[in-house]
């Protein structure tokens, strides 16, 4: 039979904290060290959707995470899952989730206020939608808009105070000449 000693070790062992020191993004793998410095060799993280609908996020060097390690062999180990720390918080404090990432930007929804809003640091944002891109409900653009295309509007248009639908012209006048500015 065996020690008892080491039967509790083994059970303690099944379950560690460590922090990512390294992450292979080819292979889908990382390497955690423990408070023990023993440190993982490369070993998977255990991800969200792994089927027809995949999710992809990798850890991070300097995250804490725990890691599930069968029969307490760490090199079967899978990081199962990450602990905030006070080098990495909590993204948000309230009832929000929230996706926080290097360079500054985020994406958040609260559903206590039911806002979904994102910040953008750099770049750009794209959306392809071949079947079409649907907006109900007010929409406020502050900037330049260039549209490539038709616009067609199924109400009036107002520029600068000024109806498509309804302003009138001065100075009109019969035959060839060209009307005033809109008032």
């Amino acid at each position: 039979m065996a020690d008892p000693a080491d039967i509790q070790r083994l059970i303690g062992d099944l379950a560690r904290e460590g922090t990512v020191v390294s992450v292979d993004l080819d292979a889908g793998t990382a390497r955690v060290q423990f408070a023990d410095d023993l440190t993982t060799g490369d070993i998977p993280w255990l991800c969200g959707r792994a089927g027809k609908t995949r999710v992809w996020s990798p850890p991070s060097a300097g995250e804490q995470v725990a890691v599930l390690c069968p029969e307490a062999d760490t090199a079967r180990g899978i990081i199962v899952g990450s602990l905030s720390s006070d080098r990495h918080p909590h993204a948000a404090q309230d009832g929000s989730t929230r996706i926080d990432f290097a360079d500054g930007s985020w994406f958040a929804y609260d559903p206590a206020s039911g806002d979904l809003t994102c910040l953008l640091v750099t770049g750009k944002i794209s959306l392809t939608a071949p079947g079409g891109f649907r907006l109900v409900g007010p929409v406020t653009i502050e900037g330049d808009v260039e549209l490539k295309g038709a616009m067609t509007a199924t109400d009036d248009v107002v520029a600068s105070g000024k109806s498509l639908k309804s302003h009138t012209h001065t100075g009109v006048q019969a035959g060839g000449a060209f009307s005033g500015p809109p008032k």
